[in-house]
């Protein structure tokens, strides 16, 4: 197979929409009046930014002046040329990815018409090629068709959303968000290529692996499809499938297998099975080494020629979801396990990185997930209002041993039923699935964000309890169906959150905590993050609390003349739920914010963001296994936002990054008040049984002290456990000016303080 990659420069033109064709913009001779560089993978508004014609749109409230970007249709262009011996191989035209309305022509020829930013678009385009081709592509950014759609009322959402968006399968959070701006892309956001095929084809490769009982061996099979592209039912020539398994580096080889067949004009299956003795398994940061290997698949003729080539990192992993009862009334278990082993899954819900999305390099991407990996991550939640993404993140994580639990893109809305859009959905779900099954990093496939939740919560509002839901098929019956079918190596969930007659429920599966910073209507309890304390939900998988980022991150997108509270830019970069939030936290726990400057304001701020998400996180690991995942909303920023991350769009730490750290480390020593003792908690996610010891004391911040004590401890491996009580007694007058304070030992080294 040889690719012949068209990214790189293409011509660039704006129309009114609809006026394209009538101006015959797709024939090879059609001169743009006023053509633009444009870079493919791309996005419109980067071309315009680049060329001058628009300010940066995620500065000030510069988003606002560049939605005309989404009204008109656009028009990319490029000239290439083809070396004459490929013109006679089967070739296709491969666009990884458009945004989101498109035809594509060819020479003049209409080719396609495609409608899914989600979906690659490949064309056989055998035959129509030249020595010197032009293509064209028709994109608009689908907002013209759905301007007079109907939607479904979600008097549950938030007020500033386009909920005409669920007709258009594309990232929804661009048609705006609590946490992100208007700003809805269009371009050719992945690469374009064409692929020439020396008669055959590799097709839907699938790689699983099948791990002995007493992990000293381990399957590997690869299964798919060889395509042959003759029509000659006489032409059944006789091939070699050779599959090669690396380390990772490719440098050594572990294990390899030929075998013979036969294919037959059109599809033919296959299935290899390869034997690894003895493996190395994939496990979770904290739990062992993310080993990955390099699987290479050759499709070779008779006498040895290269035909296609599949090849891939693939790690050796086995994942369960465990659901079983939970003793003392607690319901039932969430646990999800790797090679056998339960693993406490702690982590954020992950968005796009940017909201012009082909902003996102691989840097920002290795950047991001190696924060995350230093801060003791072993999963994401890849939220389902963003998109399936770029193949480089999924690798990144699984080499640093983060696990993905995977949404389906649908997010927070009612989605049409259609018979279409049904069909679309179907097309959709088979190619994400076949494109993303080998990627080890994913760990369950999930059907949307809230759903059911927030349909239920709809029934409550409008008092409708024959409220219809109107999309139940896509994630009780089409998901699950094709998940079986696809890859049944992983769970499946209908949604998040979901368990139970209350799909929100505390006492089975997943569960998301708004009541601190959204739901409490009292703003005194809205704000007092004490609250995370009372909550027994058995995978917690969305929480936050809000913060301003650094004063150097809020230089960067909003203008000097502008930086202060409640300025127009503030606001317009505001979260749409903050409600007085921060305010109100800083005169539950600090003092008025009127009395405080602006960088107190900051600061005291981010702090409280920092010692609530701690408080919560620790709350929930010492529940462990009862609660056995805690995932907060959200990890980082797709624009300069005061918003719910502990790392903003620029890659700068808040500090309740740090206090995320902590809370997050392996071993973690924890304190619990009650009326009159501290109850202490040690955390142990090694492997290792732990002996300890414990220092601790009662004081005055003068340096007088109260109590003072120590004690041993043995701590289980993988395990939560109490380790001791003090009582304090009834302090008079319960002085402010008194803290408690602990240290945990192991022989001379402080493991946590």
């Amino acid at each position: 197979m040889y690719k012949l990659s068209l990214d790189g420069s293409w011509i660039l033109e704006g129309l009114p929409y609809g006026e394209g064709v009538p101006r015959k913009a797709y024939r090879p001779d059609y001169l743009p009046s006023e053509p633009l560089e444009a870079l493919v993978p791309g996005e419109v508004h980067l071309d315009l930014l680049r060329a001058g014609k628009i300010p940066e749109p995620l500065f000030g409230e510069n988003a606002k002046l560049c939605q005309w970007v989404e009204e008109r249709e656009w028009w990319y262009r490029r000239k290439f040329s083809v070396p004459e011996e490929w013109l006679a191989l089967h070739a296709e035209l491969v666009f990884e990815g458009v945004d989101t309305d498109c035809d594509i022509y060819l020479n003049g020829e209409h080719l396609a018409h495609h409608e899914n930013m989600f979906v690659p678009l490949v064309i056989n385009v055998s035959g129509k090629l030249q020595s010197e081709n032009i293509l064209v592509v028709r994109v608009d950014s689908s907002v013209p068709r759905i301007k007079e759609q109907f939607f479904i009322p979600y008097p549950a959402g938030s007020p500033e959303q386009d909920y005409r968006r669920v007709w258009v399968r594309k990232a929804q959070f661009t048609f705006a968000w609590d946490w992100a701006p208007r700003l809805v892309n269009v371009g050719i956001w992945r690469g374009v290529s064409l692929c020439f095929f020396k008669g055959f084809a590799l097709r839907e490769v699938f790689v699983k692996g099948n791990i002995a009982h007493d992990r000293k061996s381990a399957t590997l099979t690869l299964s798919g499809l060889v395509e042959n592209f003759s029509r000659e039912f006489s032409c059944e020539p006789k091939l070699r499938l050779r599959v090669l398994l690396f380390e990772e580096e490719g440098k050594k080889l572990v294990a390899s297998r030929d075998e013979s067949f036969r294919a037959y004009p059109g599809l033919t299956n296959f299935t290899v099975t390869l034997e690894v003795s003895p493996p190395r398994l994939w496990w979770p940061n904290g739990f062992g080494e993310p080993h990955l290997y390099k699987v290479l698949l050759l499709l070779l003729d008779e006498d040895d020629r290269e035909l296609d080539r599949f090849e891939k990192v693939w790690g050796l992993r086995e994942v369960t979801l465990r659901q079983e009862p939970l003793p003392d009334d607690e319901g039932e278990s969430f646990i999800f396990t790797i090679n056998g082993e339960p693993i406490f899954c702690k982590g954020a819900d992950w968005v796009p990185a940017d909201s012009l999305i082909p902003r996102v390099t691989k840097e920002k991407y290795q950047k991001l997930i190696e924060e995350a990996q230093k801060a003791h991550f072993n999963m994401f939640r890849v939220w389902g209002g963003g998109i399936y993404e770029d193949p480089f993140f999924y690798e990144h994580c699984a080499r640093c041993g983060i696990m993905v639990w995977q949404d389906f893109m649908f997010a927070c809305a009612y989605y049409p039923k259609s018979p279409e859009f049904l069909q679309e959905v179907e097309r959709e779900i088979r190619e994400v699935v076949k494109r993303l099954r080998n990627e080890t990093a994913i760990v369950l496939w999930c059907g949307n964000n809230e759903l059911q939740w927030l349909h239920e919560r709809n029934k409550e509002i409008t008092g409708k309890q024959d409220l219809e839901f109107s999309d139940y098929e896509i994630y009780h019956i089409l998901m699950p169906r094709l998940l079986e079918e696809l890859d049944p190596t992983r769970p499946f969930w209908p949604s998040s959150p979901y368990g139970g007659s209350d799909p929100n429920s505390e006492q089975e599966g997943d569960r998301h905590f708004w009541d601190v910073s959204i739901l409490i209507e009292d703003i005194k309890e809205r704000v007092n993050y004490e609250n995370y304390a009372r909550d027994r939900g058995k995978f917690v998988s969305e929480f936050g609390v809000l913060a301003p980022p650094v004063l150097e991150s809020l230089q960067e997108f909003i203008p000097d003349n502008e930086l202060f509270l409640d300025s127009p830019s503030w606001q317009f970069h505001n979260n749409v739920f903050e409600r007085e939030n921060i305010r109100g936290m800083l005169r539950e726990f600090v003092k008025d914010p009127e009395l405080l400057s602006f960088p107190e304001y900051l600061r005291f701020s981010q702090i409280l963001q920092g010692e609530a998400l701690k408080l919560a996180l620790e709350h929930w690991r010492r529940r462990k296994f009862r609660t056995a995942g805690a995932l907060f909303w959200m990890y980082s920023d797709c624009w300069g936002a005061i918003g719910w991350t502990i790392i903003d769009y620029y890659l700068r730490r808040k500090p309740s990054y740090y206090f995320v750290r902590r809370a997050f480390q392996p071993v973690d020593l924890s304190l619990r008040r009650g009326e009159h003792a501290i109850e202490l908690f040690v955390v142990n996610d090694t492997p290792e049984e732990l002996a300890l010891a414990v220092e601790y004391g009662l004081s005055y911040f003068d340096g007088r002290e109260i109590i003072s004590g120590h004690f041993s401890c043995h701590v289980p491996s993988n395990a939560s456990q109490k380790v001791g009580v003090v009582p304090y007694g009834a302090l008079k007058n319960g002085s402010p000016e008194v803290f408690f304070w602990a240290k945990l030992l192991e022989g001379d080294r402080v493991l946590d303080r």
